[in-house]
């Protein structure tokens, strides 16, 4: 296949790393209860809780999706914070066309904001980033995909693919930490609580034109996302914001996300696993082209074969890829 212009961008933190955990607990150490926010114990599992920063090998299964099902990417970026994965050999990194950024790059500008433990905030810089594709798509490590997708899954020409659904708020529901940030993005166009936009647990269609035009706009607002530490209520979701301006706009189309598995935190904790392993038998014969996994450790539990699935589904190791032994759950 054809290589493309369009880049993957993965954020990415190794929350295991000891130098990392001792940085993140220094800096929560320092900030009150009403600065971080936490309204809840979701809220507190939204932001700051050490397993928002957990990693169990699901980058390197992200990784191996990636190459396997969109082989026609240009470069997969990797946004980290001084870290390099202990399974990549950095001088191996070229021949999978991956590039590691660190933090300090996208804040170039403000260094006064890093260090940053905060995807929002790191989103909300990307346009910045001069060696980044003019589109490009955005996802997690706990994103995979499972089948087979071209360029035009993702874009149009030059309209972004946008895989959301209309949702009205009830006066009843309490607002999650990440809702709320869907919610203001939305506010910040027009859009009420009564109708708006929630984007899909897939990997992101974005370009950096349409961006940088966001961000001259509402530049304030784009300054106060990146000086956050940790997940706050005040924050818009950049994604968001993209989403509901191309829609407003005639700029991009909607379409449904029902080619994709969502291993909700509740599922990965709660799911019975025949209800699991069904979800997985749609994956692993393709009917649906990618999934999520939120909470990788409480899976694992629920399905103890979960590295060997995955590694099935996911395809075969990187050319870049250490052989490490004793690697949790091989």
């Amino acid at each position: 296949m054809t290589q493309s212009e369009i880049d993957f961008v993965i954020i990415w933190v190794d929350g295991n790393d000891k130098k990392h955990q001792a940085k993140r607990a220094s800096y929560l150490s320092k900030l009150t209860h009403d600065e971080l926010s936490i309204k809840s114990q979701d809220d507190f599992e939204e932001s700051v809780s050490d397993l928002r920063f957990v990693q169990s090998d699901e980058l390197k299964y992200c990784l191996r999706s990636i190459k396997k099902y969109a082989p026609w990417y240009r470069k997969i970026i990797l946004i980290t914070d001084q870290q390099v994965p202990s399974f990549l050999d950095v001088d191996k990194l070229f021949l999978d066309r991956i590039e590691i950024v660190d933090h300090s790059e996208l804040f170039k500008d403000f260094p006064e904001y890093l260090p940053t433990f905060n995807s929002r905030a790191i989103v909300t810089a990307l346009h910045t980033l001069d060696s980044l594709s003019e589109q490009f798509i955005l996802g997690n490590d706990d994103l995979m995909l499972s089948g087979d997708v071209t360029p035009n899954f993702y874009f149009e020409g030059n309209k972004p693919i946008i895989r959301a659904s209309w949702y009205s708020l009830p006066e009843s529901e309490s607002v999650k930490l990440h809702m709320q940030g869907t919610v203001n993005a939305a506010a910040m166009l027009g859009y009420s609580s009564d109708n708006y936009l929630i984007p899909s647990h897939a990997f992101i269609s974005l370009d950096k034109t349409r961006l940088k035009k966001l961000a001259n706009v509402f530049q304030k607002k784009f300054k106060e996302n990146k000086s956050y530490k940790f997940r706050h209520r005040d924050q818009f979701l950049i994604e968001s914001l993209y989403n509901h301006y191309c829609i407003k706009y005639g700029e991009g189309i909607l379409k449904d996300y029902d080619f994709m598995v969502h291993f909700s935190i509740q599922l990965c904790r709660e799911g019975r696993p025949e209800k699991v392993n069904f979800l997985f038998d749609l994956i692993r014969s393709q009917q649906r082209l990618t999934f999520c996994i939120n909470e990788f450790q409480s899976l694992l539990k629920i399905i103890p074969n979960l590295h060997n699935m995955l590694d099935e589904i996911c395809g075969s190791k990187l050319a870049s890829e250490i052989e490490i032994n004793n690697t949790l759950g091989n």
